[in-house]
Formats: structure tokens, sequence, C-alpha cells
């Protein structure tokens, strides 16, 4: 299983797809030089060409390796064409990335590296980069976090998103956002609001600022931003102008930020 619980997206072919285009390239361009003398001497007929054909069916059966390199060439231009899709969305949208004011700033805020992640409390990933992610900005010391909230594991994620933002409202927001991380089981309205309380919010006001319209509005902005940047599961992560999909450990943090620092 991949390190992150991902969304339906139109870009994942199934292998049997992808095997089929790849078939296409490789007789393609085996047939391509027979195209070209077909063109400069009309004697070729379609016996001629079926004739050709058979020939670089049986060159393909005979030599399967021909399909996988086709089959690793295509899969190249994909990630190639994707990252530079998604490097020029990050960059086109940097502002909704990087300041957007409902967003919660961890670490130094004037840290030389940002990571900014994108969340969802029910999501187990999350919950296992949780405390690398804390630790590694704590001992870093200069690297500035955005906390993005990103419910899309159902009704009790946004709940939780809600009540996590609208504790910020009375400043326990992080302790919110610990308190969700930390909970063992399901969340549910009356699990959300016991979490609340032993974080030490006032539960009257945290139910009246969860409605706040602004809140709304903050969420569906994070799933536009995610939306237009090619984020379809959590956790993902965005640091230094690329986007890192899938759960995140001490090592993977380091390698993201070394190479945001130009390492």
């Amino acid at each position: 299983m991949r390190p992150f619980h991902p969304l339906p997206s139109s870009r994942r072919a199934s292998a049997t797809g992808a095997l089929l285009i790849a078939f296409a390239i490789a007789l393609g361009a085996l047939l391509a030089p027979f195209g070209a003398a077909q063109a400069a001497d009309a004697r070729f007929d379609a016996k001629d060409r079926k004739a050709i054909e058979q020939i670089v069916r049986e060159y393909l059966i005979e030599n399967p390796e021909v399909l996988m390199e086709a089959l690793r060439v295509l899969e190249k231009r994909d990630r190639d064409a994707t990252l530079a899709e998604t490097r020029a969305a990050i960059e086109k949208r940097h502002k909704d990335i990087y300041n957007d004011p409902g967003d919660f700033v961890a670490g130094n805020p004037e840290g030389d590296v940002t990571i900014v992640e994108f969340f969802d409390y029910q999501c187990g990933y999350c919950k296992r980069s949780f405390e690398p992610l804390m630790d590694f900005v704590k001992a870093d010391g200069n690297v500035r976090l955005i906390l993005k909230e990103f419910p899309i594991l159902g009704p009790a994620s946004l709940e939780a998103s809600k009540a996590a933002v609208a504790a910020k409202k009375q400043g326990l927001y992080f302790e919110m956002h610990r308190a969700l991380y930390e909970h063992k089981g399901q969340l549910d309205s009356e699990a959300i609001l016991e979490i609340a309380k032993s974080a030490g919010l006032d539960l009257a006001r945290l139910r009246k600022d969860m409605e706040d319209p602004a809140i709304a509005a903050m969420v569906s902005r994070h799933y536009d931003l995610a939306e237009a940047l090619g984020v379809d599961g959590t956790p993902a992560f965005i640091v230094g102008g690329e986007l890192y999909p899938g759960a995140a450990d001490e090592a993977r943090l380091t390698e993201m930020v070394k190479a945001a620092r130009g390492g």
C-alpha cells in the first residue's frame, strides 16, 4: 500500500492499458521505416503491409524486452510531464500556498525553507508523520511549517478540521491539532468535543466558532488548491517548489529540505 490516502485520479491508468500503449509505440517505431518506404514506393499494397506487420508481431513476441523499454519510456515521459505541470502550478499558486491567512504557521516564521503539509486528521499516514515532522522542525530550527487542513476522508474529518481552525480563536489551534492526532479510535462529533475539552477549549464558544463561514471558505480554498496542484491524497508536502506525496519520516524530511537548500 502506498504511504498516503489516495483520491480517485484520472491520471492513473491500468497496467494493461499502459502496456497496450507501449505496444503501439514500439509497433509504430518499428513500422516507421516501412511506412517511409511505402510512401516512396506505391507498389506496397495491403498484402505487403500485412506481411510486414506479421514480421513485426513475431519480432515483438520473440523480443518482449522491446515492449518493456517502450513502457519505461512512456512512464518517464508521463512523469516528466506531470512534474513540469506540478512545478508550474506551484509557481502560479504561490500566494495561495504560502500566504493563506487561514493557515496555521508553526516552526520558525522566518525560516529559510518552508514545508507545506496537506493533511487529514483521520489519515493514518498523517498520524504516523506527525511526530517525525514536529521533531524535525524543532531540531532544524530554521524551517517554517504551514499546515493546510485537507479533510478528504468524510464528514468527521471535515468536522475535526473545523474544530481545529475554530480553536485558533481561543489561541489553542496547535493544542487541538496535536490532540486530534493523538486520539485513538474513530472520530465523531462526541469524540471531537471530548478532544477539545481535553485540550482546554471552551466548548460553547468552540461550537459557535465552528459555524464561522470563513472556516468553510478556507477548506474550500484548500480543495481547489489541491486539485490545481494535483494533490490527490494525504499527507502531501510541498518543499522548495516540489510536491512530495506520502508519509514522511526523518530521513525523507531531511532529503526534502536538503534539496530545497540546494544540497
